[in-house]
């Protein structure tokens, strides 16, 4: 889902969608944002309609559930990504395909209440992973795609920015859902 946005920006810069400015948050904040915006997505999955986090309002866009699906994943991709940037400075990260990790994974299938579960703990992981950094780690960087460099302290903040931006995709769609839902 590129929507035509250069989301890497995300890390210097406001969402000009969500106004999320990941780059205000001091690196040892990172940490509990994460886990804070985790118990927000833990609320929104636990007392949604099942049907509803299921929907896609179009066939290009992914439901809320995939949408909840793609942030346990980009904790769990990023965290390793961190990891490797920690001890190897300089790497190429690679490309993580998240429009086939949907169909692969069959995000659209999977439980909620688990899905959830598996954000607060890749949340916490990750976080841990920020938290045990020293403080010249957190400029350590490598390379995704030609052009698009990431500090650690970058991923982190692009990641939080992923949490939110996400969430609150997840949460317009089911507000639109409810909308349409007649009433008896």
């Amino acid at each position: 889902m590129n929507e035509g946005r250069e989301w890497v920006r995300m890390q210097f810069e406001a969402c000009p969608d969500c106004g999320l400015d990941a780059s205000t948050n001091a690196d040892a904040d990172l940490p509990r944002a994460l886990t804070d915006v985790a118990a927000r997505w833990g609320g929104t999955l636990a007392i949604a309609d099942v049907a509803d986090l299921r929907r896609r309002p179009a066939p290009d866009v992914w439901s809320p559930l995939e949408y909840a699906c793609h942030t346990r994943d980009v904790l769990s991709v990023f965290e390793e990504r961190v990891r490797r940037t920690a001890t190897t400075p300089g790497h190429q990260l690679g490309w993580w395909d998240h429009d086939a990790a949907v169909v692969d994974s069959r995000y659209n299938e999977q439980e909620p209440v688990l899905v959830a579960e598996a954000i607060a703990a890749n949340a916490r992981g990750f976080g841990q992973s920020l938290s045990d950094l020293a403080s010249a780690q957190w400029d350590a960087a490598a390379e995704r795609r030609a052009g698009e460099r990431f500090t650690i302290r970058g991923m982190a903040r692009f990641v939080l920015h992923e949490m939110v931006h996400h969430h609150r995709d997840a949460e317009q769609q089911l507000e639109a859902t409810a909308v349409e839902r007649p009433t008896t």
